[in-house]
């Protein structure tokens, strides 16, 4: 009477023709037997005459198939964990569904590193999605028809458009290499700068110091005469120019900001006509 293995859930399947050599013991990495599984049954379709002659065998087990992997850990399920850990959340998440899925049918190590890799990447999303509500939040907003800061809040010192009237930190130069970003508001609100003129710059290479310096000063003093409210000028102001560095001009800043800055005092109404 010939008898054959019947493998337990989680083994691999039984190839055509396996027979144990002696002393052959299951490998240690498959799941355990369950109680009362009949590991042996009896073969009736066994032929008779001579035994088919067994595959080679593997170290612990037996042979597999070209086309399933030896069991260890599985590699979408490392790759879902490292890409997890750097943040890159759509690969990770891919290839976590992807390790859970062959898991599934597999004697191989890994689902906790899947599952870990699919959490690091959603704890990814919590924190993304909570950097752009809070952003939303404390950024400044502009109308929709007139373009004029409605609602107080953080605004890029590059993103200043002429008649913007906001909080500079420093109460003298507003430099863009060191402030990056100040309090814009309505200008019915307290303030003490606003860009009373944007000057374009021609040309698409990056002009140089020399260059702004030629255009900046006249520039935003005809400007002061053209659109500024003479009468609300007062001797602690002063008229600064900004000038984009080469990393704001590789952006697509294009513009000189002229911006009256007062020191003293806050203001509480526009400076232009």
């Amino acid at each position: 009477m010939a008898y054959r293995l019947n493998p337990p859930p989680g083994w691999p399947p039984v190839p055509d023709g396996f027979v144990p050599p002696p002393g052959w013991q299951p490998d240690p990495a498959w799941p355990p037997v369950p109680a009362g599984w009949q590991l042996w049954v009896q073969d009736n379709a066994q032929a008779f005459g001579t035994l088919p002659v067994a595959p080679p065998l593997t170290p612990g087990g037996y042979h597999y198939p070209t086309d399933r992997p030896a069991p260890g850990t599985n590699g979408f399920a490392i790759a879902s964990f490292v890409l997890g850990l750097l943040g890159g959340v759509l690969l990770s998440v891919i290839f976590g569904i992807v390790a859970l899925t062959k898991l599934r049918d597999r004697p191989q190590r890994g689902k906790g590193l899947a599952i870990a890799g699919l959490c690091l990447s959603g704890a990814w999303l919590v924190g993304i999605a909570a950097v752009l509500v809070v952003g939303s939040l404390t950024a400044a907003q502009r109308s929709a028809t007139t373009s004029q800061i409605t609602k107080s809040g953080d605004l890029s010192v590059l993103s200043l458009r002429a008649g913007d009237c906001f909080q500079n930190p420093s109460g003298s130069k507003p430099d863009p290499g060191v402030v990056q970003v100040v309090t814009a508001v309505p200008c019915s609100s307290s303030h003490n700068a606003q860009v009373i003129a944007l000057l374009p710059v021609p040309g698409s290479a990056y002009p140089g110091g020399d260059a702004f310096g030629a255009q900046g000063p006249p520039g935003c003093r005809a400007s002061v005469r053209a659109v500024v409210d003479r009468s609300k000028l007062t001797a602690t102001m002063q008229l600064l120019w900004l000038y984009p560095l080469p990393q704001a001009w590789a952006n697509g800043q294009r513009t000189i900001s002229c911006v009256i800055v007062d020191s003293s005092q806050d203001l509480t109404s526009s400076l232009l006509k």
